[in-house]
């Protein structure tokens, strides 16, 4: 394969002329950019290619998505997606390496091997945490023709008491996933802002605190309806965006 010419660095910097490269799926489309990168000691280039959408079926089913750190979603047909916590399970591989990169002399070799171990810990946990997001969110917009979530600070939110485990569950990056195969799958995907959701009662309107009896359990206080609380809040979260016919987010 031939790069294309670069953007030299410095004066006396050449061209990469033809490299071999395993390409481990064909390009489609038409090629607008190849950036190269330097990860772990391996080189990668990364292809941003314009193709056409290719529009899914029709299912007629919408979905209400809760996102948290207990699970990683909940969906509004009663669906509990487990949150896999890629960074908590390779925190002890992670403390070792930590440790043992700490007592090396600086720029030795030994201190670079360790260095190196420690940073492909690091890449493992996000691939994995990349490959999940791909999944869920392919699933959603494979049987959904709308999927609405909570319209979240996740900047906000991961400067708080529960910083790690929003880092670990990665929402934002789920969030851009799920945008971009609903824009390329023609799905509709809506960001609800939810204030007072997990407080109304999606049977007959009534919004008040102490319709949350408790963390699991909703009970409205107006017409009795009872039901899950997270449940309830995704019901209600979807019927929101339904009644307000509020613009599409791609």
């Amino acid at each position: 394969m031939k790069l294309p010419p670069l953007v030299p660095a410095r004066q006396n910097a050449t061209e990469p002329g033809n490299i071999r490269i395993r390409l481990h799926r064909p390009l489609e489309g038409k090629v607008k950019t190849a950036t190269i990168t330097r990860d772990c000691g391996k080189w990668y280039v990364n292809y941003v290619c314009e193709v056409e959408s290719a529009p899914l079926p029709a299912t007629g089913n919408q979905m209400g998505v809760d996102v948290g750190t207990t699970y990683f979603c909940i969906t509004s047909d009663g669906e509990f997606v487990g949150n896999p916590r890629h960074f908590q399970r390779s925190m002890k591989a992670l403390r070792v390496g930590q440790r043992s990169l700490s007592r090396k002399k600086r720029s030795s070799n030994r201190h670079r091997k360790a260095k190196a171990a420690v940073a492909k810990l690091h890449r493992k946990v996000a691939r994995q945490r990349l490959d999940f997001h791909h999944k869920t969110a392919a699933k959603l917009i494979r049987e959904n023709d709308l999927v609405a979530h909570e319209d979240l600070n996740v900047s906000g939110m991961g400067k708080g008491n529960l910083a790690r485990s929003i880092h670990d569950v990665g929402w934002g990056q789920f969030f851009s996933l799920l945008s971009f195969k609903a824009a390329s799958a023609g799905r509709t995907v809506i960001a609800v802002d939810p204030r007072y959701t997990s407080q109304a009662c999606s049977q007959c309107g009534h919004t008040c605190r102490e319709n949350r009896v408790s963390q699991s359990q909703f009970v409205c206080q107006s017409c009795g309806h009872t039901a899950n609380a997270d449940l309830e809040h995704l019901t209600k979260r979807r019927n929101v965006f339904l009644a307000s016919g509020a613009s599409a987010k791609h």
